[in-house]
This record gives structure tokens, C-alpha cells and sequence, in this order.
């Protein structure tokens, strides 16, 4: 149970959903990874819990919830099966980020943004997750491994950009000022239980930044 985030996740929208607040959700739960993955093993020896939840949950698995749709009042998340975790997402046409050839998406939480992994030639995987957005094809560091960033998605209820709403708190500029205002009107209407202070107590609990 230890790194079944999604159960977590699935359980809050329990409620909402029973109190009309939340007018439609679904998830996908495709079966377990069933032959050793040398590529998974070594990427866990950093983003420590990855390979438990694909040996022994889903290898992949998706959990969409929505408010108002039309709107974008709502979230979600997709990971990626371990058959295209590890191949050459071909983000990379020799501009924006270097770093881009060797990035390897876990979650597709919009079609224009990806959230995942660097792994360099040498076997090199860095510590914290990226985030990504078409629209600029640049890397922006979340401060946040796997398992934070698993937590931190409970914590979001994988809202609409959630994401973005990190990256405007670290940096205070750029992009993220938009969603973070609807984030923070919206998620305690949809959520009663969830304030502003106690989703930036957490996502500072576990930024890799404050661990070293």
C-alpha cells in the first residue's frame, strides 16, 4: 500500500461526487507489468516506489475527474505504460532544451504538457521530475521525485495545471499566474476540506531542495 497514491487519490473525490460537485470521473487501471524491466529497476534506485507501482498496481494507469469540462474545471493524470517510458518521446528537433532528447514523459496530465524524467546516455537519471509545455518546449524542474510528486498530485486532486501552480509559487513570475488564481478559487468549492496553506506546507515537506 505503500506507494498506492492512487487509492489516495481516488478517495477524495469520493464525496464531491456523492455531493454533485463533481459531475463525472473515471480511471483506468491496465494490468500489472509481469517481466522484469532492468530500465525500471535502475530508474527506482532514484525515483524510489516507481517500480513497485508498475510490478504491482498498473503498468500505466489514468484518472480523469471533471466539475464543469467545457470549462477546465477539473484534472487529470496519465501515466505512461512502461513500452514507451523508456523509448525517444521525439520532443527534440535541435531546439529549446538540450536536455529534451534524453527526457522521458511519465504523465501526460494536458495534451500540450508532459511531466517526466531525465536519463542521460550514461545512465544518469536526475533526481527531480520536469515539466514540459508545447508551447515552449522548455524543462522546468519541480523540485519533486517521483514519490513527491505522486503525493503532490493527491494534494492537487490532479486539478487542471496544477503543475504551473508549483512553478508560479517557486519562481513568482512566468507562466502559472492564470491557473494558480482558478486553482485557488476553485479546488475549496469542489473540496471543502483543502486550503491554499496546507497544499504549499506539503509541497514544501517535500521538495528535494529542502532535503539536502
Amino acid at each position: 500500500m505503500e506507494h498506492r497514491f492512487n487509492i489516495y487519490l481516488e478517495s477524495c473525490t469520493i464525496q464531491p461526487k456523492k455531493d454533485g460537485k463533481i459531475k463525472e470521473k473515471q480511471s483506468r487501471v491496465p494490468s500489472i507489468l509481469k517481466t522484469d524491466l532492468p530500465q525500471l529497476s535502475l530508474l527506482d534506485k532514484i525515483h524510489i516506489g516507481i517500480e513497485d507501482f508498475y510490478k504491482n498496481e498498473a503498468d500505466g494507469y489514468s484518472f480523469e475527474w471533471w466539475s464543469d469540462k467545457e470549462n477546465g474545471i477539473g484534472g487529470k493524470l496519465r501515466f505512461s505504460s512502461s513500452k514507451y517510458l523508456f523509448v525517444d518521446a521525439g520532443l527534440y528537433d535541435g531546439e529549446g532544451d538540450d536536455e529534451l532528447q534524453y527526457f522521458h514523459p511519465l504523465d501526460y496530465p494536458t495534451p500540450e504538457s508532459f511531466v517526466g524524467f531525465i536519463i542521460m546516455p550514461d545512465d544518469t537519471i536526475y533526481e527531480s521530475l520536469y515539466y514540459m509545455s508545447i508551447s515552449d518546449y522548455e524543462l522546468n524542474n519541480l523540485d519533486l521525485d517521483y514519490e513527491g510528486y505522486t503525493q503532490m498530485a493527491v494534494e492537487a486532486r490532479v486539478f487542471n495545471h496544477w503543475q504551473r501552480v508549483l512553478l508560479y509559487y517557486m519562481d513568482g513570475e512566468g507562466i502559472g499566474s492564470v491557473e494558480t488564481e482558478t486553482f485557488k478559487t476553485e479546488m475549496p468549492k469542489i473540496f471543502p476540506d483543502w486550503t491554499w496553506e496546507n497544499f504549499i506546507a506539503k509541497f514544501e515537506s517535500l521538495r528535494l531542495s529542502n532535503k539536502k
